[in-house]
């Protein structure tokens, strides 16, 4: 394997994915339309496809100030909902559909990679009905991008424990607050990433699978799955453990949270403030609690086994990083966080409508959430 390039950004912005479900306005169930959407909008770099039909990943450029990344979102949404309703169809964002069966979804035929991967990891690919948002900092030097990657692993759990919505697997409440992670982490290359330390060692990591026929020459990063990981062509630290979350304010609010302690994590690398990296077996039990009871998981702090709240954790590090997004400009989306703080809970608010009314009424209510939280002036 050729030597990874690592294409350095100039400053850290931050580039949100989005992996929305296109709905049956009637049915609520999941649509296999997408193609009908990918080709109307017609600008893959905003709008393209995903493994099923019935799922369009919606993109940003990348941005300093999030307001700029929520109204360009915005836009685009709005814009896909219009393509959406000649079809009779609209859009919901959680980590997963509360009903729908991965055996009626069509695997996308447009590129044949997809069909490969189903082909290559069989069921573990096939019943992948999930729907995940990622968050992408700029950084300007592999060495950093190596020294977040590392730091930000111990920080995922909160970001989980804020995005976290989807209770529901193929119409059963799993007692989760995110059943997604449950699904994907089937896969091989996928879950919480080891600290690499140095730049060398990531990408031996990527000679090696390489070398082994798991990933393959030039693209194996992008084969690497993990909760955060290095990318190198877009110069990048991306943060992929978030569902996709109901309302378009909420997810901007995650991602001004996830840049803004970027850049806090590349400032103490650089002012050598940076401790070891805390160890997985750690992480993995914060990152299991966040899993099953969200921002009502208690966080471990340390290794002598102390505990808080992990809200108590989020918002004194919210605290600690509002200077840095002051500085970018969007102070006040990182301070819509108090929005998820106050609101009950998304997943209660979930459970609770499904007790009173239905899933697939449910699914009209996260219609109307994400209509909802989308700018009303951008026509």
């Amino acid at each position: 394997m050729s030597e990874v390039i690592f294409n350095p950004s100039n400053s850290p912005t931050v580039g949100v994915e989005v992996e929305a479900q296109i709905v049956d306005k009637t049915t609520g169930d999941l649509v296999n339309i997408a193609e009908n959407i990918v080709n109307g909008f017609n600008n893959e770099d905003r709008v393209k496809h995903e493994l099923y039909l019935s799922t369009v990943e919606i993109t940003s450029s990348p941005a300093l100030d999030t307001n700029k990344t929520y109204e360009e979102l915005s836009s685009i949404f709005k814009k896909v909902l219009d393509l959406a309703n000649n079809n009779n169809a609209g859009l919901i964002a959680t980590g997963t559909h509360p009903f729908a069966l991965y055996e009626d979804q069509v695997i996308t035929n447009v590129n044949p990679r997809y069909e490969e991967f189903a082909q290559k990891y069989g069921w573990a690919v096939r019943r992948l009905l999930t729907f995940g948002m990622h968050v992408h900092v700029g950084m300007d030097s592999k060495e950093k991008a190596v020294a977040v990657h590392d730091e930000i692993r111990k920080y995922l759990p909160l970001v989980l424990a804020l995005s976290a919505c989807s209770p529901f697997w193929r119409g059963k409440d799993t007692e989760l607050y995110c059943s997604r992670l449950s699904v994907f982490q089937g896969l091989p290359n996928t879950g919480l990433p080891e600290p690499y330390f140095e730049w060398r060692e990531y990408e031996q990591s990527l000679k090696t699978l390489v070398a082994a026929d798991v990933i393959k020459e030039k693209i194996g990063y992008r084969q690497v799955w993990k909760d955060v990981r290095i990318h190198p062509a877009y110069g990048t630290v991306e943060v992929r453990i978030a569902d996709s979350m109901p309302s378009l304010i909420d997810t901007v609010a995650v991602a001004t949270f996830v840049q803004a302690l970027a850049i806090k994590i590349g400032d103490d690398w650089q002012n050598g403030n940076l401790d070891e990296p805390t160890p997985n077996w750690l992480i993995e039990r914060n990152r299991w609690a966040a899993i099953k009871e969200g921002l009502n998981a208690k966080f471990i702090i340390d290794l002598e086994g102390r505990t808080k709240p992990i809200k108590e954790v989020i918002k004194n590090l919210t605290k600690e990083i509002k200077p840095i997004a002051e500085s970018l400009g969007s102070l006040n989306r990182l301070n819509e966080l108090e929005n998820i703080f106050k609101s009950d809970n998304m997943v209660e608010n979930m459970r609770n409508f499904h007790k009173k009314e239905s899933l697939d009424q449910l699914v009209k209510e996260l219609q109307k959430i994400l209509n909802e939280s989308l700018d009303k002036s951008i026509l």
